[in-house]
């Protein structure tokens, strides 16, 4: 299959899908901006000049450069700004919803490679599927507080691949007035900053934010400039004039300026520093020109699916994490995990509340609240200030889930507890990022839903959800087992997602668990 856009020709690569043997033609390693390399590094994205001939579309693009997950072997490279098509076949010759996904990885790893997120049961249901990469990291978030290095790069690239494809989707069948952006993690904090940007009103129809928002404490950096200073000197530059200093970096190795980011004094867990941040008023065209708690005022009413999985702190469920809980530090290590901002008769009442009971009950029950104390913390507290506004503005619908399914698929739990199998069947439910593996097919884990099985159906229902809000703004449809009712301020419901047990429940989730963190914070958190 051959595409003319505005850059030039593509030619793409005919596929079937895992399940139905859809056939779909895959555009792979797609340049939407130009490589932001030399004088473009730190810059904001400027447009790609094309190609002539035909762009043979069958392999993706560099990885943008990051530590590779859990090593200290860093890949990728700072020629990264790709984007990959994938176009399911349509006898009907509709124009198709379209569905944007970006990434999660704290804003420090991942990618959008389709070998990591094949989306065939998303395709199986007739969407055209988008993926993207981003700068990470110091290339991706340094903020200056000027032109030369405004802040937010990583978060602009997303707004240019978006505007790339709603410029460009046309020519692919897709429906440029029918985009629905979706990520997880970092991807949905970045979904949520694209909705209260005022740089991307108006370019995508419906949100859905998987496990992360604005306001959680990874997804947003307040002292942004303090670390530019810190990593300048990590790099050997003691200038504090940020002109001087970005002329410095500019000559510094990519390698050695994400070397630069690993600071001696700081370990804490998930404390990324070049993460999001407020623009200078200095700088042109800000993404993020206010903070988001005053930008989230304004946020431009979209239908939204929302949700968190019932247990994301077993990322926390390291064997290092979990002897940091030992009896006589965990005083310490809740101070720590809190950035030391509370006192001590607040960090008192948090232990009681989490760990009070644990001494006289099993380990598994001490795991657990391990577990819960990092979900909160990391995710929950902030969760409803995350979608509060969209309820608050009464507009568009807003629908609630909490994923809870435990099966062969949950990949992240599984690789917690790779070698400790025992625990992997105490500790029941989905870890962050477990739903993931639903909704795309990971070919690098080689690992397959099994005819028939619970998984399998798992796969198809999420598909399915996510796709018929991609078309209409409506999850629901006649083939599935139950309706999905959206939430309002005055029931706050939502969709438990566990496989032949999903069905909508009644009030806030995790209510017992938000309360001690509204008092906590003397409002809603």
């Amino acid at each position: 299959m051959e595409v003319v856009i505005e850059q030039g020709a593509l030619h793409g690569h005919q596929n079937k899908t895992l399940l139905s043997n859809k056939p779909y033609v895959s555009f792979l390693g797609i340049p939407y901006a130009k490589p932001p390399v030399d004088d473009l590094r730190f810059k904001a994205p400027v447009k790609h000049p094309g190609w002539s001939g035909v762009l043979e579309a069958i392999s993706e693009g560099n990885k943008c450069m990051q530590y590779a997950f859990m090593t200290d072997h860093i890949i990728g490279s700072e020629d990264c700004l790709y984007l990959n098509v994938l176009v399911p076949q349509n006898e009907l010759h509709e124009k198709l919803a379209v569905m944007v996904f970006i990434h999660g990885g704290a804003f420090k790893f991942g990618c959008g490679s389709v070998n990591e997120h094949c989306p065939d049961y998303l395709l199986d249901e007739n969407v055209i599927v988008v993926t993207m990469n981003y700068r990470l990291n110091v290339l991706g978030f340094l903020n200056l507080d000027i032109d030369e290095c405004p802040g937010n790069m990583g978060l602009k690239d997303q707004l240019f691949a978006i505007k790339w494809i709603k410029a460009n989707i046309a020519a692919f069948g897709g429906d440029a007035d029918n985009i629905t952006i979706f990520g997880e993690s970092a991807g949905s904090a970045s979904v949520h900053y694209h909705t209260m940007s005022p740089q991307s009103t108006g370019l995508f129809q419906k949100a859905i934010m998987q496990s992360g928002c604005a306001f959680n404490p990874w997804a947003f950096n307040e002292d942004h400039k303090v670390t530019a200073f810190k990593l300048a000197k990590n790099v050997g530059c003691s200038s504090s004039d940020p002109e001087e200093i970005v002329k410095y970096l500019k000559n510094v190795p990519a390698i050695d300026l994400v070397k630069g980011t690993q600071f001696k004094d700081e370990t804490a867990f998930m404390d990324y520093k070049f993460v999001p941040s407020i623009e200078s008023d200095r700088v042109g065209n800000p993404f993020l020109p206010a903070h988001p708690k005053q930008l989230v005022n304004d946020t431009t009413p979209v239908p939204v699916i929302i949700g968190l999985n019932n247990m994301e702190g077993i990322i926390a469920l390291s064997d290092y994490r979990i002897g940091q809980f030992s009896d006589d530090r965990i005083t310490d290590e809740i101070s720590e995990l809190l950035k030391n901002r509370y006192s001590t008769e607040v960090i008192t009442k948090i232990k009681d509340f989490y760990f009070n009971k644990c001494s006289i009950e099993s380990e598994t029950t001490k795991l657990e609240q391990i577990c819960h104390l990092h979900s909160d913390v990391l995710f929950v507290k902030d969760f409803y200030r995350g979608f509060d506004n969209f309820l608050k503005q009464g507009v568009s619908p807003v629908y609630k889930y909490e994923f809870k399914f435990d099966g062969e698929l949950n990949a992240v739990k599984n690789m917690v507890f790779a070698t400790r199998p025992i625990l992997r069947q105490a500790i029941k439910g989905a870890c962050h990022a477990d739903e993931i593996y639903y909704l795309f097919h990971n070919k690098l884990s080689g690992v397959l839903p099994k005819p028939n099985s619970p998984e399998l159906e798992m796969c198809k229902t999420m598909g399915k959800m996510w796709s018929n809000f991609a078309k209409s703004g409506d999850p629901n449809s006649s083939d599935l087992s139950f309706k999905w009712i959206n939430a309002s301020l005055s029931d706050p419901k939502y969709l438990s997602i566990d496989g032949d047990r999903t069905r909508m429940a009644e009030g806030m989730l995790n209510s017992n668990r938000l309360r001690l963190w509204q008092d906590i914070s003397g409002s809603v958190v």
